[in-house]
């Protein structure tokens, strides 16, 4: 019995060695052996014996079989383990997230409406300033050109309201230097006669002003209101006498500078 049962092993084994082709053409055949790294790589080992046992001969049929049913749950349980371990990706997702990492943040719309409010701001701010810039010089401009016409119309009647017998000559030249137009003329022809009045009645005669303001002013004149008073002596009257007048001078700016073109006398 101990022979009948060492004659079958050795009859299997033979049988054995029959199926298939040695190892060495197994691997020359195209089957290799892929280490598994992941669950796709255990697909592909799992398809390619599969094809290599359907390929073989029917004599061979049996034992090729058993070896790739054992190699494809072999590959199955791989499978499960890298499928139980791996997490499904959403790449269009990842994608995006990416994407939108690389973009740079902008300033959210409250910080831009914020900015936009603050520029308009400073801007009014300037423009209010130079504004009112522009018009404190225009204003001190005009004070100032009124001030001169102010200033001359008091000249020009305290020239008019002092006049001494013995520098008549002098004191009627002062008062037509600042004459012009119609005032100047009024003294066309006169002066002479003037002069010589106020030389034989020795008249002495001192102004002073006692009010002046501006009535009105336009770009290249002003009408200016001026009250005066004169203190008068001469031959024919004992102690001085004192006189008020009220004058409407009219300033006008020519050529020349500024000058009295019209003096009016006021009620």
């Amino acid at each position: 019995m101990t022979e009948n049962n060492g004659d079958r092993h050795r009859t299997r084994r033979r049988a054995v060695r029959s199926v298939g082709p040695p190892a060495e053409e197994t691997a020359s055949a195209g089957v290799t052996s892929v280490p598994v790294e992941g669950a796709s790589t255990a697909a592909v080992t799992a398809v390619a014996l599969s094809k290599q046992a359907g390929s073989a001969a029917p004599s061979s049929a049996g034992s090729v079989s058993a070896a790739a049913d054992t190699d494809t749950a072999d590959t199955a349980a791989v499978v499960a383990d890298a499928s139980a371990d791996s997490q499904p990706v959403d790449l269009d997702r990842a994608a995006a997230d990416a994407k939108n990492d690389e973009k740079p943040k902008k300033p959210t719309r409250r910080l831009t409406t914020l900015a936009a409010a603050a520029a308009l701001v400073l801007a009014l701010l300037i423009a209010a300033a130079l504004s009112a810039v522009v018009q404190a010089h225009s204003l001190d401009t005009r004070d100032a050109r009124r001030a001169e016409y102010v200033q001359t119309a008091r000249q020009a009647v305290l020239n008019l309201t002092t006049i001494r017998a013995d520098s008549a000559k002098e004191d009627i030249d002062r008062i037509l230097s600042l004459a012009s137009g119609q005032f100047k003329n009024e003294f066309d022809g006169r002066v002479d006669p003037f002069m010589n009045i106020v030389q034989q009645a020795k008249v002495v005669s001192n102004g002073e002003i006692v009010e002046a303001a501006i009535e009105s002013d336009e770009e290249d004149s002003a009408k200016i209101l001026v009250a005066a008073k004169q203190t008068l002596t001469n031959a024919g009257q004992e102690g001085p006498q004192t006189r008020f007048y009220r004058f409407r001078v009219t300033v006008s700016d020519g050529n020349s500078g500024l000058t009295v073109s019209k003096v009016e006398f006021v009620a």
